[in-house]
Formats: structure tokens, sequence, C-alpha cells
């Protein structure tokens, strides 16, 4: 028997709005796991003590390629099916007048599971990543079995009801419900990352594990507590203590408004670190209900900001009263207890802020004095008796790491060779005062000293400039080969961004917008190889956001690829104008295309000049690579012509 023939002619209806399921789907869905954690909180409702997800580990198919998600809850029945998931906007919670899971005699089951859904609209989420939906569930025996296509329901808009057939069933469901997605239309011709999804599942619930007797299982694989530790990406100190803040207080006295969790400070300032995105989340029922952020803290110390992550369980937003929004991942901000929680947030995240900085200024410290190299030069201070170089190197490194804890002891060596530099140069003061003391007409000797002090002057550049000169030669070398692995490139250009723009000395590499565009943009199979991207890298310069498409160095771009690198800067645009978080919300977005070379076709050139006009720029691979050299080859010459004219001064000395 046919496995898609209709069982009878009893079909399902459900009535719809197309705005509505576009909305709820294809707009407020645009990754894999916000669109799975839909559905495993639908399963947590079911009851659900395991739940298996088998997602596709080699390319995506379209039309081959399924998503399963299959649980072994208590299912739905044909009447469930009928009155209560077609029915769009149903509150689970009002309609059965609990807030816990009820057992089959209508009392709260002995699970004392709370409720997740609320609005009836996570099925919908699907949409967002796949055209097909179908559900085949298993309740007391009895089983549904049927198909909602999204193309389907554009052809029914004007009817604004559908009628969905009964399937038969296949027998592959004997308990719970299995969910199919197909035509998967987010991931054509590229693979999901399963670490990925992984992670971002396990960050979104917290009820995960045996604790709460619910396991969610991904290709064979259980997501387990490491998967949920976060605390082992803290920074530790000199202790070995990790930075941690404990939380659980009540905001405001006698409302039971209790917010319990932690905050940490993390080990790298990597706005990405393990596909974690930093900031905290907010917790409720388990689920989460706000993406990270930080309270919209406005602190003096706004690099720490970027340091913190945490987990905050405030269950009282999601009682009586709906205080999320629709995409169940962001509050609503305009209810009191969540005006409370703005408040309280704010206060708590900058008192750990301003303790951050003082830990971390206070083991910055302790490193220091153990530094080898800042040893010597207290030592070499010492030998010499310098007291004035001394004490104002001390107040210039204090200084250094009061401004900026964030630094590595590592980060404060090239400082503290400039301090030993510094009592080099601090000796010629004391040989300028001898020579006014005694002969102010010596000229040779003024001048022989004057070398002398711009060479100093010019060391620290120096040792910068030559290493960016070896950097230059690697990139050559990168360029010559054709940088053939695609990590080696963007890994390469990620770490010296200012090969690309000389501006760009300390940058944030955004990885969430970076995953965006590979997402919305997959490459299509047949680019040819010479021309196909390597990667998008994401770095943000204040409050600009730059889009950077990295192409193979020798590849040749026309029209086509100069309307691609256009869309991929409106894409982003239109996605950080959704951003709530008015904090971290950039005001511009620019976009560089970086190839090996671009059509001679006058519209090539033309749109190139139009493009430059909406601050979207073309960069050459060798246009890059004569611009660093130019820009840092006057800094050697010019340290070569000291040490030439030091040199011929000694000879003559010497003779």
């Amino acid at each position: 028997m046919n496995q898609d023939e209709v069982l009878n002619e009893n079909s399902y209806e459900m009535k719809f709005d197309v705005g509505t399921i576009k909305h709820l789907g294809l707009q407020m869905y645009s990754t894999l796991p916000p669109v799975i954690g839909e559905l495993v909180a639908n399963a947590w409702d079911a009851n659900a003590t395991e739940v298996k997800i088998t997602i596709p580990e080699d390319q995506i198919d379209e039309n081959t390629s399924e998503i399963i998600i299959r649980d072994n809850g208590i299912g739905m029945s044909d009447n469930d099916v009928r009155n209560k998931y077609l029915i769009i906007g149903r509150d689970r919670r009002s309609d059965e007048e609990s807030d816990v899971i009820l057992d089959k005699n209508g009392m709260p089951d002995k699970s004392g599971r709370q409720i997740m859904g609320r609005k009836g609209i996570g099925k919908f989420s699907a949409f967002g990543i796949a055209k097909e939906i179908e559900i085949e569930s298993v309740k007391d025996g009895d089983t549904s079995r049927f198909i909602i296509n999204y193309d389907k329901l554009l052809e029914k808009e004007d009817d604004r009801v559908i009628k969905l057939p009964q399937l038969m069933p296949t027998r592959d469901v004997t308990k719970g419900t299995k969910i199919t997605l197909r035509n998967i239309i987010k991931f054509k011709s590229r693979r999901i990352s399963i670490g990925i999804i992984r992670r971002g599942l396990a960050r979104r619930f917290a009820v995960i594990g045996a604790k709460n007797n619910f396991e969610v299982i991904i290709n064979r694989t259980p997501i387990s507590t490491e998967d949920r530790d976060l605390k082992r990406l803290l920074r530790k100190d000199t202790d070995g203590k990790p930075y941690l803040w404990p939380i659980d207080e009540e905001i405001r006295p006698e409302t039971g408004w209790t917010v319990s969790g932690w905050i940490g400070a993390l080990e790298k300032s990597t706005p990405n670190i393990d596909d974690v995105d930093r900031g905290i989340v907010l917790m409720a029922r388990g689920k989460l209900v706000q993406e990270p952020f930080v309270f919209n803290a406005n602190v003096g110390q706004q690099y720490a900001l970027s340091y913190l992550i945490g987990e905050l369980h405030v269950d009282f937003v999601d009682q009586k009263e709906d205080m999320i929004s629709t995409t169940r991942n962001a509050l609503v901000w305009d209810t009191e207890p969540n005006i409370a929680l703005m408040e309280w947030g704010q206060k708590e995240v900058n008192k750990i802020a301003r303790a951050w900085s003082d830990k971390r200024s206070e083991d910055n410290e302790k490193q220091l004095l153990q530094n080898p190299l800042y040893v010597k030069f207290r030592d070499q201070a010492k030998d010499i008796g310098n007291e004035r170089a001394l004490k104002i190197a001390d107040k210039l490194v204090r200084q250094t790491i009061e401004k900026n804890p964030i630094a590595e002891t590592k980060d404060h060596e090239p400082l503290i060779q400039m301090c030993l530099d510094f009592l080099e140069f601090d000796a010629f003061w004391k040989i300028a005062e001898d020579l006014s003391e005694t002969d102010p007409e010596d000229i040779g000797q003024l001048l022989a000293l004057f070398r002398e002090w711009q060479i100093v002057e010019a060391k620290e550049m120096t040792r910068v400039t030559q290493g960016r000169i070896k950097t230059i030669e690697k990139f050559q070398k990168l360029i010559e080969t054709n940088a053939l692995e695609v990590p080696t490139l963007h890994d390469f250009l990620k770490e010296f961004p200012w090969i690309i723009d000389p501006r760009w000395t300390l940058v944030a590499d955004e990885l969430y917008y970076t995953r965006l565009l590979r997402e919305h943009f997959p490459e299509n199979n047949v680019v040819p190889e010479v021309n196909k991207r390597i990667d998008f890298l994401c770095v943000s310069e204040g409050t600009k956001l730059v889009v950077v498409e990295i192409k193979r160095p020798q590849s040749r771009v026309s029209i086509k690829e100069l309307d691609q690198i256009r869309d991929y800067v409106e894409f982003i645009e239109a996605q950080i104008q959704k951003t709530s978080d008015t904090d971290y919300k950039y005001t511009e977005v620019t976009g560089y295309l970086l190839c090996g070379d671009v059509d001679d076709d006058d519209s090539v050139q033309v749109r190139s000049k139009r493009l430059a006009m909406t601050k979207i720029y073309i960069r050459l691979y060798r246009d890059l690579l004569e611009m660093v050299r130019r820009a840092h080859s006057e800094f050697l010459k010019r340290y070569n012509e000291l040490q030439e004219a030091k040199q011929r001064n000694e000879d003559r000395s010497d003779s």
C-alpha cells in the first residue's frame, strides 16, 4: 500500500492567514537552532522523555534531504490534531486551565513539568528553513498523519483555509510524534554544522539531562552536561578560581520576582567562542526567553561587556501575563516585572563589570611582577641607579594595566621593552645636561646625540614594521599559491585585518553576522573553482560593520559578483534594523569584495564606481600587496638611514 495514499475523505482543516505564516516562519526563524528548539519545546510539553533528532551530515540536497525530530511523548489523536494542533494561536495554558502538564485524567502529571508553549505557533517555525512539514503521531493506538506544504498554503491564500488529507500510517511511529522537514531551502548544497546545532540547543534549554528526565539526542549522540557547561570557558584568576558571580535574589521585595543563576567573564574577548555568543541569556520554565544581551548596560568599563557571559533563570516573566515577544527569544520590556528586571540587570552588570576590572587589574599586576622582561627592566634600572626612569616606566605600565585590564601578560611585553629603551633615552637627557654645563658649543657632539635620539625614537616603530613586513611576505606567498585551503586566507585576514585597510588594527570578528551570510547566501556548485568564494568576514569598526567577501587570489569578478556584494550589505543592513539591543546597533554597513581581478567590460567599471559611492569597495590582491608594502617601506628606509649615519659618526670618532 502506498504510504502517501489518502486514508479517507475526512480531511483535516486549518484556517490561516498567509501573512501570519510568513511572519511566524520565513521572517522570524532563519537559523536552525531556534527552529529545532521550538519543536523540542513541543516535545517537552508532550511529556516526552526522549527526543531524537536526525540531521544530514552530508551536503544538503533540496529534493531528497530530510531533518527528522522524533519524540516518545503522549502523541496526538485525531481529535487533538483537529481541535488543538491545527488551531493557530491556541493558548494551551488557558484552554486546559493549568500551568503544568496534565495526565489522562486531567490531573497534574507526576512529572510536575511546567508548560513551555503559549501561543500555539512554534510548529510553523519550520517554514523558516523548509517548505514541507510531515507530522505523524500516535496516541493510545490512534494514528494521525498529514503534510503541511508552504507552497500549497500560498495557493489557498484567498480562501484562508486549507484541507490537509489524512494519509496512511507508515507504521514507523508506535508512540509519540515524528516530524519530518523536507525541501530544505536554507542549506542548499551545503553541510549543516552539527556542533553548532548541539551547542545552540544546549544553551536554549536548561532542562536537558537526567535531572529532568529529558534527553535530546542528535545523530545518535545525546546532548551532554559538557555541552551545557559554559563555565568551562570562564577565565581563571592566578589562584585557579573562575571569574564567576553566582546570582540568587528577589529583585523587588515581596513580589516573588526571583533571579537565580550566574554571570562570568570569558577567557577571550572574541565575540564568539566555541560557537557560543557572548552575553547573558534569560531562561523561563527551562527555556531561553531572551537571546544573549547585557541589559543595555552603559558602564565605564565598556570593554568588560564583551567578556561577560551568563545564564539567569527568571520564571516570573512567563506566568499569567505573556511578557515574551512573539519570536519567544526576547522579552517585552514595557511590563512592570520586566522593567524591574531591566533596572536590576543594569545595576548588576555595572557592579560585576567594575569587580571584573579590579580583579583583572590585580591579576595582571601579579603576572607582570613575574614577567622576566619586567624583572630585567627593574634590575637594569637598579644597576645604573636610574630612579627617574624606573619611576616613570612603572607609572606608565600601571596606567596601561588600569586602562586595559583585558590584556594578557604577553601583551605587556612590547611596552616593557619600550621602557628598557627608555632607560637609554633617559640617559641622553643626562648627557645633554652635561653638555650644557661643560661645552654648549660642541655642535658635533650635539648632532651625534640627536642621531642617537632619533634611533631610539624610531626603534619601537621599526620593531612593529619588521613584524608587518614578515606578515606581508606571508600574504604574498598565500597569493602566489592561490590559497587553496579555505581556512588559510580567512584566518590570515582575520588576524591581520590591516592588510585590507590600514585603519583596522583593533577590530572584533562579528561571527554572528558572518554565520548569517553563510546560511542565507549558499554558494552554487556551478561556480568555477577559481572564482569560488573562500568565506565571509564581518568586522566591526566602532559603530560601523564591515562585510568582506573573500574570493580566491586568482578569481575574476563580473557584474554578477558586484551585485552579490551589494545584496550581502543590504541583507546585513536589514538584519541590523531588526536588532532590539540599541546599545549594540551599528549605524553603518560597508562592504569589501576581495578578489584577483575584475572584467574589462565598461559596465563592470561603471558599476564598481557606483558601488564605491555607496561605500562598497573592490580590492584586488595585487593592489593590497603594493599598498601595504608602500605604507611600511618608508619606516625601514628611515631606520636604515639612521643606522648608517650612526655608523659613520662612530667611524669618524675612531679615526
